[in-house]
């Protein structure tokens, strides 16, 4: 089957702690009418009507200022951590209300910068593919970037059944990217849009 890009599933991942920045990274100004989340929403709004945020019970108050709130999915109880929880969670979160689709494609907060021809680049490759593939990533000269990418939801269901497997518990998504079959396509980031895709962790890299 080939895989419709038809006003594809965002989720933007916004739970992290933002220690390095000190307050969160989605309301970090950009200029004085925009912030992270705002300069993401604006790009991301071209290209879907469905787009979600991946966070925690206490920025509910904060994100629902500009999401609306059953675009905002929180943490589920499973036994995984860091961004693969929250990957995870938004899976589980649209399947259970009947919203899911072939594929999610997930982006961070951090990234506000990033080109749209960046993230339509991806999607065109998707719908290019006459095989099943189990993703879509980019590598960069730091390496697999699994934080910008598609994952498909057959993917993110053999990841859950994953999690009932003793020891099978891998935080690392690098890992489980490169252990994925079929193998994933891997796009070469074009040096160009090296710049605008780099993840921002404290005011200093502004």
């Amino acid at each position: 089957m080939i895989p419709t890009i038809t006003d594809p599933i965002f989720v933007l991942l916004a739970g992290g702690q933002s220690v390095r920045m000190g307050e969160d990274k989605g309301f970090v100004p950009i200029t004085p009418n925009s912030h992270f989340l705002g300069h993401i929403l604006e790009k991301l709004n071209r290209l879907s009507n469905s787009i979600y945020v991946s966070l925690r019970n206490d920025q509910v108050d904060s994100y629902s200022k500009y999401v609306q709130k059953t675009s905002l999915i929180l943490d589920q109880e499973i036994p995984i951590e860091g961004p693969l929880k929250g990957i995870l969670s938004a899976y589980l979160y649209l399947k259970e209300n009947n919203l899911l689709k072939d594929f999610i494609f997930v982006l961070p907060i951090d990234i506000p910068y990033i080109e749209e021809r960046t993230i339509k680049r991806l999607l065109d490759t998707l719908q290019e593919q006459r095989e099943p593939v189990s993703g879509i990533y980019y590598e960069s000269k730091s390496g697999l970037e699994p934080l910008c990418g598609i994952y498909t939801t057959k993917t993110l269901s053999r990841w859950i059944e994953s999690l009932s497997i003793p020891g099978e518990h891998e935080f690392s998504l690098q890992k489980r990217i490169k252990n994925l079959e079929p193998k994933p396509v891997f796009l070469k980031l074009p040096s160009e849009e090296e710049f605008s895709f780099r993840n921002i962790n404290s005011k200093n890299e502004l």
